[in-house]
């Protein structure tokens, strides 16, 4: 359980898990694009998977940082980004190394020079500025890291989040809500603006998805500040009104012009609703608590990493894939995820099987060796001619 292996006596809600399911399986849905009776935009919205991941990633690191600071008056800066690394760091790296062989031998030298790029930006967390200026979805242009964009948003608001919430908490508590409110419509107005005179942007960068991780974090601050809702019959429907916003906005919404923006007010108002009044005692936190549900859920991370190199290589090496072979790629995303999950993520998340010390130093030579093998070679020939010079 990742709250448990993040060393906080957190209860433990299935639900959660489940609704990561739903949102990866929407995000692979969405890239898989199968064609069904001619129609191969079923899901052309399930991109809204990453924005539901967003406000359950708010609303779990809010909840954590507030309870240190309840329960302890403090808050350790060196614990938060040591668990944010173990969470994030060790399978990332797995996979693009992973890659590394396929890429070199498939890619040309423009599209391996890319990729190699790319894998610099994501050590650095700035994929998301890196990859909207270098990629172009309408064009045949390979990128297997582009989703590391959303890792790149998530990463650039912790930087900033945890010390804005601890001056809050200290000096002006009474204004935290007011502060999460405001900046939250600054940044929900902002992407209805820019997104109609730069889609790229306001997809990727930070200012537009600060509200759809601050509406995770108001949750968990109402919950922290008053508890958890009691039940009732009016609010066990609420789980039922979230999950038709989520699925209107993927299966019957039309084309939406702007995403971030106002529409995407009802898949985030529905992944709230779900996130705050789900549970075993409603159809909808029943359906989301089933074990293969939660099972996905675990492994989500993983299974978010790995589709879209799975997907793209595959697709590059066979182009013009039918629904068989693209059932296929999910297959095998599958296997990976299981596979790094149980080799890779929980081993290094926890602190008890792999101590502090050997985990800095397996991250640092990992990404030393990462950016060594991504420098283009003609820094090599560069530098091979300056010595030889001398």
């Amino acid at each position: 359980m990742l709250l448990s292996l993040l060393g906080y006596d957190l209860r433990y809600r299935l639900e959660i898990d489940g609704l990561r399911a739903v949102a990866v399986m929407l995000v692979l849905l969405y890239h898989a694009a199968f064609n069904i009776m001619g129609r191969s935009n079923w899901f052309e919205h399930g991109n809204i998977g990453v924005d539901i991941f967003f406000v359950i990633s708010g609303y779990l690191i809010t909840f954590i940082i507030l309870k240190e600071l309840r329960e302890t008056g403090s808050f350790s800066f060196g614990n938060f980004y040591e668990r944010r690394a173990r969470r994030i760091l060790p399978v990332l790296f797995f996979i693009i190394f992973a890659t590394f062989p396929v890429a070199f031998h498939l890619l040309s030298d423009a599209e391996l020079y890319e990729f190699l790029q790319s894998v610099i930006s994501i050590i650095f967390f700035v994929s998301n500025i890196f990859f909207y200026f270098t990629y172009d979805a309408s064009s045949p242009t390979i990128a297997p890291f582009v989703h590391t964009w959303s890792l790149a948003v998530e990463e650039q608001f912790y930087l900033i989040f945890p010390i804005v919430l601890l001056l809050l908490w200290r000096h002006l508590p009474k204004f935290t809500l007011p502060v999460f409110f405001i900046v939250s419509c600054l940044s929900f107005f902002f992407a209805e603006y820019i997104g109609r005179y730069d889609y790229g942007f306001n997809y990727t960068q930070l200012p537009s998805r600060i509200w759809e991780l601050l509406a995770g974090s108001f949750l968990a601050y109402m919950e922290m500040k008053h508890g958890k809702v009691h039940r009732n019959r009016f609010n066990s429907l609420l789980p039922i009104a979230g999950a038709a916003m989520i699925f209107w906005y993927v299966m019957l919404l039309g084309t939406n012009p702007v995403h971030p923006g106002f529409l995407s007010i009802f898949p985030i108002l529905g992944t709230m609703l779900i996130i705050a009044f789900a549970s075993g005692d409603d159809p909808v936190g029943r359906l989301l608590s089933l074990k293969p549900v939660v099972a996905t859920g675990k492994i989500s991370y993983s299974l978010y990493l790995w589709h879209l190199p799975v997907f793209m290589f595959l697709e590059y090496a066979y182009p013009n894939s039918k629904n068989p072979e693209k059932l296929g790629w999910i297959v095998l995303t599958f296997l990976l995820s299981v596979i790094s999950y149980y080799l890779i993520e929980r081993p290094f998340r926890n602190r008890e099987v792999i101590r502090a010390r050997p985990f800095f130093l397996s991250i640092g030579a990992s990404a030393m060796i990462l950016i060594f093998l991504s420098l283009p070679n003609d820094l090599f020939s560069i530098a091979g001619s300056s010595l030889a010079g001398h």
